[in-house]
């Protein structure tokens, strides 16, 4: 029999008292206390100060539940313990909150301190069996809650201990048992993700297909996450969900207006799908740093203008673009004003694609509020039928690969029994399920990171454009930090409402770096 090496759920909670090490029937309750968690298999991790439970708080997210004692710190006007819910109530909205007190305290404690608090121990009445039970339970309860769908369905299943009678072929890992080298594998990936590694004919786990079950009630919460009306979940990345909405959107010998310095996947879906391309060119400055597409350029006169001289578009073809994509943010970290791309492009174009593979966390700080296609709230949207891609592996938490389509329907919207036709064109019947399982993650984890810091300075909202820090390339050489302005632009004589960011190209010879992104390769 081969030893254990698949490590189990723990359970952790705090306590923070100043009393635990002082021999007072305070501090022998509270020790009493722990060891009966303790004897439940809940880890215990002790803070003698309202200071370290908040480092603790801040440092360690595997707490599950946390004890704070009322009259901490030998505060009788309850400052510090009042201060450490606050603090923890304003990181975690659900986890169990116990306050120890004793029961003539029970006036003293104000309102806004009961609604933070979930339950109450009086510290020398009850029993620590008792409390300790009730502590357990609280951290079951909040566990269950806790976890989405697709990940509490994965572990679940993964308790039931059934053999694996399905693909993939290693079963469980126990393949990789029966050699030095597979045991080496074995060992440094874990039992954990092997055994999580299901076949789609594990009925518990939903379908990616047809978009049922724990993946479709995942896909669902994505989706009023994210803002969109509906979200699909890609495991073979940005490149896929790309091809997946091109195709579903453009025919044989239809017009799609497409950024010139898209993504290659755009590319390629022009030569499936028999589209024919009419290029949106944006602006290049003298350090090779690829700018905006000009707002001149996404009016209707131009891209009318455009349209007529394309040589690709036959004679006699309806010249009305069905479809168009902006690489939003740009390679060179650039972000658009997205609202008022959509203005623009509405008059031209029923469909709007904002490819934002580096650019998925733009709607949990409100510094890119109207920055990135699903911005505002779904339920005012007019106008055309807005797409955003996202590789959520890229710079938000989840394996490689994992990608999500985000769709708010407008004007001539995609049919989603048709649009699923795409999808499973380009979706394998044999998910990956752990990488299913951290996208699943990522949209519960978003919302509790929505409002860390971002370093990046947005213009004026009647800019189209601004710097961002979220992809690689940064701050052009000779640019202010503050602004992502080059110190020496200057700008040239123009008549375009919202002027853009970088100066005007110094040559028209092209470059390495230019090349690279308009082939795509930097995604």
């Amino acid at each position: 029999m081969i030893q254990r090496s698949a490590k189990r759920l723990s359970m952790r909670a705090l306590v923070v008292d100043d009393e635990l090490p002082n021999p007072t029937a305070e501090g022998r309750a509270s020790r009493a206390l722990v060891e009966e968690l303790q004897a439940r298999s809940v880890e215990v991790v002790e803070a003698a100060s309202a200071q370290d439970g908040m480092s603790v708080v801040m440092s360690d997210s595997a707490i599950h539940a946390i004890m704070v004692d009322w009259t901490l710190d030998d505060d009788d006007g309850h400052v510090r313990a009042t201060e450490l819910l606050r603090f923890v109530r304003s990181r975690n909205a659900k986890i169990p909150i116990f306050l120890m007190a004793e029961r003539g305290e029970a006036s003293s404690i104000p309102i806004d301190v009961m609604e933070m608090v979930d339950e109450y121990i009086w510290t020398l009445e009850d029993t620590a069996a008792f409390v300790g039970g009730r502590v357990a339970a609280s951290i079951r309860r909040y566990l269950e809650v806790m976890l989405p769908p697709l990940a509490a369905a994965v572990m679940k299943f993964s308790q039931v201990y059934e053999y694996s009678w399905h693909t993939p072929g290693h079963t469980g890992g126990t393949a990789f048992l029966k050699s030095p080298v597979g045991r080496i594998f074995f060992d440094y990936f874990g039992e954990n993700l092997l055994r999580s590694d299901l076949s789609i004919s594990v009925g518990a786990l939903g379908s990616l297909l047809d978009h049922t079950g724990p993946i479709g009630e995942h896909e669902k919460y994505a989706a009023r996450v994210f803002g969109a009306h509906r979200t699909y979940c890609v495991t073979n990345g940005t490149s896929t969900s790309n091809r997946v909405i091109f195709m579903a959107a453009v025919g044989r010998g239809q017009i799609a207006l497409c950024d010139r310095n898209c993504h290659k996947s755009i590319e390629h879906s022009l030569v499936m799908s028999g589209g024919i391309p009419s290029y949106l060119v944006p602006l290049r400055n003298r350090y090779g740093i690829i700018g905006p597409i000009p707002p001149a350029n996404l009016k209707a006169t131009a891209i009318k203008a455009a349209i007529k001289a394309n040589p690709l578009v036959p004679k006699g073809a309806d010249t009305r673009p069905v479809y168009s994509v902006v690489t939003n943010s740009t390679y060179d970290g650039l972000c658009y004003n997205a609202r008022r791309v959509e203005e623009l492009l509405d008059p031209t174009v029923d469909r709007i694609h904002f490819d934002e593979a580096w650019y998925a966390y733009a709607r949990f700080n409100p510094i890119y509020r109207d920055r990135h296609g699903m911005h505002g709230d779904p339920k005012d949207h007019t106008g055309p039928t807005v797409f955003a891609t996202h590789s959520t592996h890229k710079l938000l938490a989840a394996l490689s690969q994992a990608s999500m389509i985000h769709i708010r329907s407008g004007r001539v919207p995609v049919e989603p029994a048709l649009f699923n036709e795409s999808f499973m064109m380009y979706t394998s019947t044999s998910p990956q399920a752990d990488t299913m399982t951290a996208r699943t993650l990522l949209a519960w984890a978003a919302l509790a990171c929505s409002t860390a810091p971002v370093s990046a300075q947005i213009l004026p909202a009647d800019r189209t454009t601004a710097w961002h820090p979220g992809v690689p390339g940064g701050v052009p050489p000779g640019a202010s930090t503050r602004t992502g302005q080059p110190a020496s632009a200057r700008w040239r004589a123009t008549t375009m409402p919202s002027p853009p960011l970088l100066p005007p190209p110094t040559s028209t010879t092209s470059c390495p770096a230019q090349s690279r992104l308009s082939r795509g390769e930097a995604q």
